[in-house]
């Protein structure tokens, strides 16, 4: 039993005592490898029972197999120090610094319409020179690049002048400035940036916008800040909005007058042009449609016969259901008072022309109530709508009892009871008028109302202006769509 709780004590005793480095090995125990290069003189370096070697700085020297020494960075912390302690952030460079901005645009968000405003996400690179952060790269191992935090250097005021709301993509990853040996500095980051755009409404929704990004320094003027635009990748990263279509880039350098002071600033315009299939599809061909069979139903044949109330009633319908439409358009676009949307006007002239359209019809029931009671109109009228008198194919058949028209049902003859109509009446003047049988009085009136001039006229009104309001409402659809197919 002794025995058996001695065992684990001797097993730990043992494990400590082979850990244990040697006296002499004053070495770091924590290592550092970051940086791979050749050493030129490795004989300077102290050597160490494993193995290893040091500089005798305290930086350690890993041999690895079939590759160079492996060096822990020491070079850049001292090349942060002498930085950091030449360069005051509060201090900018002595002279003029050129400021050499890119920005190159990512996506377009999207454009509001009634307030006015793109959102776009973008890439922005800007460059200059500060000789306080320039150093020889000969006495830091030949190092020609190093990274500083952004809050411990000096950076140009540079803003969007008209820019209403901005989003620092990398505020919380706290991403660095790259510094180069002969004083460049570089800052590069992703931006979120919702500005301020004049919409023009006029087309809409065959528009296209321009919306301009105005870059310049808040506080130094041309005397102390230039600005310089860069556009070689300008679009390399640019990916396509559903709504919009991006038609070009314009990029300005210039100056203008801040508050009595000339500053330089670079204006980046962005042109876009909308797509519009969403609306043509959901507004103007529903309005095409709604408009095109109110046409129909207004100037129907079957709607000349007698009082129709029901054409009035189907010109309003169609009128209301496109002032919803309308309404529809107005929530999209500016409330502005300087122009109307193209759609809105198309919307107003299809209104008009429905109800030019159902006061029309007046026009054609009165035509057809002066034909009611027998009247004819002169030959002259009738030859303006290329009709011609019908008057010689009434013929008037004149019976001198119904029931001689009738056939005798009750009679036991068979034979009697299949007689041809037309050889029972007996007090038939003719039997044939120019194709037309002699007939009973009711239908006789009927045929003699649908033979009756006026009421062939109104027909031919309805006929005329049914193709005439069909053809006013297709023919701007079918301009639209073309305009939109050359979009």
């Amino acid at each position: 039993m002794f025995y058996l709780l001695l065992t684990p004590l001797l097993l730990f005793a043992l494990s400590i005592e082979c850990t244990q480095l040697p006296e002499n090995d004053k070495r770091p125990k924590v290592q550092l490898i970051t940086k791979d290069y050749s050493l030129e003189d490795e004989s300077q370096l102290e050597s160490y029972p494993d193995g290893s070697l040091s500089n005798g700085n305290g930086v350690e020297i890993v041999h690895q197999k079939d590759h160079n020494p492996i060096v822990s960075i020491g070079t850049s912390k001292r090349l942060t120090t002498h930085l950091l302690a030449h360069h005051d952030n509060r201090a900018p460079p002595d002279g003029v610094v050129d400021v050499h901005y890119e920005m190159d645009l990512v996506h377009i968000l999207g454009i509001d319409e009634l307030r006015q405003t793109m959102t776009a996400l973008v890439y922005v690179d800007e460059k200059w020179e500060d000789p306080t952060l320039a150093w020889n790269a000969s006495d830091f191992e030949g190092m020609t690049k190093t990274w500083l935090p952004i809050e411990n250097i000096w950076i140009p005021d540079i803003i969007i002048f008209n820019m209403l709301a901005h989003e620092d993509l990398l505020t919380s990853v706290r991403a660095p400035v790259t510094i180069y040996s002969n004083g460049t500095v570089e800052i590069s980051r992703p931006a979120v940036y919702t500005v301020s755009c004049e919409i023009n409404i006029k087309h809409f929704p065959l528009d296209e916008q321009r919306c301009a990004l105005e870059i310049a320094s808040w506080s130094y003027d041309i005397h102390k800040i230039r600005m310089h635009a860069i556009i070689s990748y300008s679009l390399q990263h640019y990916t396509d909005n559903e709504e919009w279509k991006l038609t070009n880039i314009l990029v300005k350098e210039g100056e203008y007058d801040h508050e009595g002071i000339a500053i330089s600033r670079i204006i980046y315009e962005v042109h876009v042009r909308r797509k519009p299939l969403f609306y043509m599809v959901t507004l103007t061909f529903p309005s095409y449609i709604m408009c095109a069979i109110s046409v129909v139903g207004l100037f129907a044949r079957f709607s000349t016969t007698g009082e129709r109330e029901e054409r009035f009633t189907l010109g309003v319908t169609a009128i209301l259901t496109m002032a919803v439409l309308s309404l529809v358009v107005s929530e999209k676009v500016p409330h502005s008072s300087t122009s109307v949307p193209l759609l809105v006007i198309y919307f107003l002239f299809n209104m008009v022309t429905v109800s030019v359209a159902a006061m029309s019809t007046g026009l054609s029931m009165k035509v057809h109530r002066m034909g009611r009671f027998g009247r004819e109109p002169p030959d002259w009228m009738l030859a303006l709508f290329l009709l011609t008198p019908k008057t010689h194919m009434l013929y008037e058949c004149k019976c001198s009892s119904t029931k001689d028209l009738l056939p005798n049902t009750h009679s036991s003859d068979s034979k009697s009871s299949r007689t041809p109509f037309l050889d029972r009446l007996p007090h038939c003047n003719n039997h044939f008028t120019d194709g037309y049988e002699c007939m009973h009085e009711s239908e006789l009136n009927i045929r003699r109302q649908h033979l009756n001039g006026y009421v062939r006229m109104a027909s031919r009104l309805d006929s005329l202006l049914c193709t005439s309001f069909l053809v006013t409402v297709t023919v701007p659809v079918l301009i639209l769509f073309y305009m939109m197919d050359r979009n």
